[in-house]
């Protein structure tokens, strides 16, 4: 609660109506796909088909959009062998249970659905390294596939501009080494890259996907509140582009100016800091230099249940962002995504006052991260007002995991 004297601007994905058939949609989708040919010509007999799909960090519906996609898949009229891989690329993975929620019942007990494990060397392949020296190393079972069709959300996403695409291969489904280089990419670069597609992450994972087998890709555009609008599918790069397009219309939000203070929801990145941190990236395009960023995140697992990305963020704890890089280099620490999250930490701490409200963060964990503590989002807010005044204008985002607020006279690629 503030007055609403202080209250710049409430951002918010914009509200549209869902679509009335979402399995309709889908098979509308992939038979009348983007730059490609619809799926059930390009499924033949005795293939083996790799479902690659994104995990519980994401709201992607793959309950609602997978019996579509698999009855078309089996309607071709083949004997083919289908197995699904939740491309969750350095996150911990799933469980059963999670799984079950994640695919619904019928398809977890119909389908093999396995993790992919981003440390399992021996089940990587090496495909050598794109133009730019990134080693290219994904998992064994996509190579192995006659034919690989993923589903993935398109959201604006904090590193690699918008999701969906060719992130469901890098990292979705490749090894650390990959993944360390495209990670360390968002540190060196100047520019945000939430929102723009003309980032060099985004760049350098579609230099990947031109090198691993990707044949047809399923792009979900939501609402906020997580209900299927748009289903787009084809050939992975076009189908993906046309797919932010429609996404834009939700989750860019234009911004009148910069807020002294702001309010953030992480929501719907909420399992632990990993995610959580998208608010942030959101709100950093938004406050004033100096200003206050209080930020609501549950994080139930903590900074991360990946061990070695908190170890990393543990060991840079306290130094500047520009120290971090050579820190790591230094001390041979090898986990760069890990790197690149501590140096984003640090960097929004040396722009604005951060506290968080999260049931989940330990103290132990906000002294790593840098960031003050907030008991509640009002005691969080008196102490942004000490600091700012009584007349600081306030920017409240509502789901600050996805949305990409846009200030006026900016512009995103």
């Amino acid at each position: 609660r503030l007055p609403r004297e202080n209250l710049l601007m409430v951002v918010e994905p914009a509200e549209v109506a869902p679509a009335a058939d979402p399995a309709a949609a889908v098979l509308r989708a992939v038979r009348e796909p983007v730059g490609a040919p619809a799926l059930r010509s390009v499924v033949k007999p005795g293939q083996k088909v790799l479902v690659l799909i994104d995990d519980n960090t994401r709201p992607t519906p793959q309950a609602q959009i997978l019996p579509s996609l698999l009855h078309e898949i089996a309607s071709a009229g083949a004997q083919v062998d289908v197995r699904i891989l939740i491309a969750s690329g350095t996150h911990r993975a799933m469980t059963p249970e999670e799984i079950r929620r994640k695919v619904g019942d019928e398809i977890a007990a119909r389908y093999p659905v396995l993790n992919h494990d981003w440390a399992d060397e021996a089940n990587l392949v090496d495909l050598g390294v794109t133009p730019k020296g990134t080693p290219i190393k994904v998992n064994r079972l996509v190579t192995e596939a006659d034919l690989v069709v993923a589903v993935g959300g398109t959201v604006p996403h904090c590193l690699a501009g918008w999701a969906g695409g060719a992130k469901i291969i890098q990292p979705g489904v490749c090894g650390q080494d990959t993944t360390n280089m495209t990670h360390a990419l968002n540190m060196v670069s100047p520019m945000p890259h939430l929102g723009r597609l003309d980032n060099p992450m985004r760049q350098e994972i579609e230099e990947i996907v031109k090198l691993v087998p990707l044949h047809f890709m399923v792009n979900a555009v939501l609402d906020r509140h997580g209900r299927i609008v748009h289903i787009v599918a084809g050939e992975p790069q076009r189908s993906h582009r046309r797919s932010v397009e429609l996404a834009r219309a939700i989750w860019e939000v234009p911004v009148p100016g910069l807020g002294d203070i702001v309010v953030v929801s992480s929501f719907p990145s909420d399992i632990d800091y990993w995610q959580g941190i998208k608010g942030l990236f959101a709100a950093e395009l938004i406050v004033k230099r100096g200003g206050d960023i209080i930020l609501a995140t549950p994080c139930p697992e903590r900074i991360s249940a990946n061990a070695e990305h908190a170890e990393t963020m543990a060991a840079l704890a306290g130094l500047p962002s520009k120290r971090m890089r050579h820190e790591a280099e230094r001390c041979g620490l090898a986990d760069l995504a890990g790197v690149n999250t501590a140096v984003v930490a640090a960097r929004i701490n040396e722009l604005a006052w951060v506290s968080v409200y999260s049931d989940g963060l330990t103290d132990d964990d906000l002294r790593v991260l840098g960031h003050e503590r907030a008991t509640s989002i009002e005691e969080g807010l008196s102490r942004a007002f000490a600091r700012q005044g009584p007349r600081a204008q306030v920017i409240v985002i509502t789901h600050g995991g996805e949305t990409c607020p846009v200030l006026a006279g900016a512009a995103t690629v």
